[in-house]
C-alpha cells in the first residue's frame, strides 16, 4: 500500500462516483460472507468530478450496505474536504469517519481506529435515554444532530447503526435540569447491540440515580471532563444564549489537568491548543 501511494501523484480532480463504483467492484470480487466487508476512502478533495449529487452517492452507499459492505471515509487535511457529505455516507454505510489533519494525526491512535473497525465486537449499536419527568424538567441532547434515530428505530434491528470494538467508547451528553423536590431517579439508559461473535441481538439498560450532592465538573473523571470540554467548547464555538453562557476562564483549570493528564494523546493537545486560541480571540 505504501509503494502504491508513493507512485500515486496527487493531482487533478477527485472523483467519488468512481472511486465508490471501483472500490465496490473490488469489495463485491473479495467478498467473504464471514468477514469484515469494508470499504475505507481516504480523499484530500471535495467531490468535483462525476456525480457529485449527495443523493446519488448515498444510494451508492446504500447498495453496498445491502449487499454487505460497510464504508468508512477519512478526510486527508481540512482546505477543500466537505465534511457533512462523507460523514453523511458514512452513517448511509453503517461506517465511520475519520480526520486526519496533521501528519501526528495519522499515528498509532488512527492505526486503532481502524483496527476496530475491522474487528468490531458490537455492531448495530443504539442508546436510548428516558428521563423520568417527576425528576428532570427539561433536558438537551448536546451535539449528535445527524445521528439520532426516531424512537421506534431502537429496536428495529433492520435499521442500522454504529459499530464498536472491544476497546472503544461511545459517549452521548445531556444538559439536564434536575428537579430537587421532584421524585425518584434520573431515568434509565438502555443499549441494544448486535453481539458479533454469536450474531445475537442483546438489550440492556441501567439506572441513572439522582444524587443532589453530585460532584462538580472540576472532580469528574478525567474521560468526563475531557468529553464535556469538547461539547461546551462546540457550543462556544456555535454560538447562542448557550455559548455565550461558557465561560472560557472558568474552564480554564480543567483543561490544565487534561492538558498533563494526556500528555502523549495529540488530539487532546490539539484541543488544549484550540482552547488557548478561543481564548485569546475571546479575551476571557
Amino acid at each position: 500500500l505504501l509503494n502504491i501511494i508513493a507512485r500515486t501523484p496527487a493531482e487533478g480532480g477527485t472523483n467519488l462516483e468512481e472511486a465508490l463504483k471501483l472500490g465496490g467492484e473490488l469489495a463485491r470480487r473479495q467478498f467473504a460472507p464471514a468477514a469484515q466487508n469494508r470499504i475505507v476512502l481516504l480523499t484530500d478533495g471535495a467531490a468535483n468530478l462525476g456525480n457529485a449529487d449527495p443523493a446519488q452517492l448515498a444510494a451508492s452507499i446504500e447498495t453496498l450496505r445491502q449487499q454487505g459492505i460497510s464504508f468508512d471515509a477519512c478526510g486527508v487535511g481540512i482546505d477543500g474536504i466537505n465534511d457533512e457529505i462523507l460523514e453523511a455516507l458514512t452513517r448511509k454505510g453503517a461506517g465511520r469517519y475519520y480526520v486526519v489533519d496533521t501528519p501526528e494525526s495519522a499515528d498509532s491512535g488512527f492505526a486503532r481506529q481502524l483496527a476496530g473497525a475491522f474487528r468490531p465486537a458490537a455492531e448495530n449499536v443504539k442508546v436510548q435515554v428516558r428521563f423520568n419527568p417527576s425528576r428532570v424538567g427539561n433536558y438537551r441532547l448536546i451535539g449528535f444532530e445527524q445521528h439520532r434515530l426516531n424512537e421506534e428505530d431502537f429496536r428495529n434491528d433492520k435499521v442500522e447503526a454504529a459499530a464498536l470494538a472491544a476497546g472503544e467508547a461511545a459517549v452521548a451528553l445531556y444538559e439536564v435540569e434536575a428537579l430537587p423536590q421532584g421524585e425518584g431517579e434520573l431515568g434509565e439508559v438502555y443499549v441494544r447491540f448486535r453481539d458479533t461473535a454469536t450474531g445475537s441481538m442483546v438489550e440492556r439498560s441501567w439506572t441513572m440515580p439522582y444524587d443532589p450532592n453530585a460532584p462538580a465538573f472540576d472532580r469528574a473523571t478525567p474521560t468526563m471532563q475531557l468529553a464535556g470540554t469538547a461539547a461546551l467548547l462546540a457550543e462556544k464555538l456555535r454560538g447562542g444564549a448557550t455559548g455565550d453562557a461558557i465561560r472560557l476562564d472558568r474552564l480554564a483549570p480543567v483543561v490544565n489537568a487534561l492538558r498533563s493528564r494526556y500528555a502523549r494523546e495529540a488530539r487532546v493537545q490539539g484541543l488544549v491548543a484550540m482552547f488557548e486560541q478561543m481564548r485569546r480571540l475571546e479575551k476571557e
